[in-house]
């Protein structure tokens, strides 16, 4: 069944994710893109969740960055620390995860960067990998994972706000078939929790 934003009863939306999963008012959309470049011939999955939330955009941005919090949302981390950088729009987190079989347990080291596109409106959060092997040393048996993506906040009114969380990661040598139904249903759970969270029911 699709949603509002699903296109001429294709499955797509316009920018060609496809409607993966709709529960209330989550809804999980997918693509298949060219990865690390659009010249790339390497396809690595994009995850989109899209979601409402009765809340305010300061509070979903504030949950992302909050330490004590995190693991009340994202069941799988195990580790997970924020470094301020000098400029209060930029900082950088380290978050270790474990992952159930047959995914290995990985890590990652992103740089996230805020944008107000429109104060009081519409906050952007652009974040990406970064690399400082002394401060986060990759472990053994680890797998350091490659991301990329974006949290977006949108007001919709004084009560409610939509939010656009978007994820690249480098593909796995794991068949699809293992790891959809690992990806799909970690993304539902976590956005679901996030926004009990922020709507004070948990």
């Amino acid at each position: 069944m699709l949603c509002a934003g699903v296109q001429n009863g294709v499955g797509q939306d316009k920018e060609g994710f496809e409607l993966i999963k709709k529960e209330g008012r989550i809804s999980i959309y997918e693509r298949w893109i060219n990865y690390p470049l659009p010249t790339s011939t390497t396809q690595a999955r994009e995850e989109k969740g899209e979601f409402y939330i009765n809340s305010n955009i300061y509070a979903g941005l504030a949950l992302i960055k909050n330490e004590k919090r995190i693991k009340d949302w994202q069941s799988h981390v195990s580790e997970f620390k924020i470094y301020p950088e000098p400029d209060t729009t930029s900082w950088l987190e380290y978050s270790y995860h474990d992952i159930p079989w047959p995914v290995s347990d990985q890590d990652h080291f992103l740089r996230y960067r805020l944008n107000v596109v429109k104060p009081n409106q519409i906050l952007l959060v652009t974040f990406e990998s970064a690399e400082d092997l002394k401060r986060i040393p990759v472990r053994e048996d680890v797998a350091r994972m490659g991301l990329t993506g974006s949290w977006r906040f949108e007001r919709i009114n004084a009560k409610q706000i939509k939010v656009i969380y978007k994820i690249i990661s480098k593909p796995s040598s794991i068949p699809k078939f293992f790891t959809d139904p690992v990806i799909r249903r970690n993304m539902m759970s976590t956005i679901q929790s996030y926004t009990d969270i922020l709507e004070g029911k948990k």
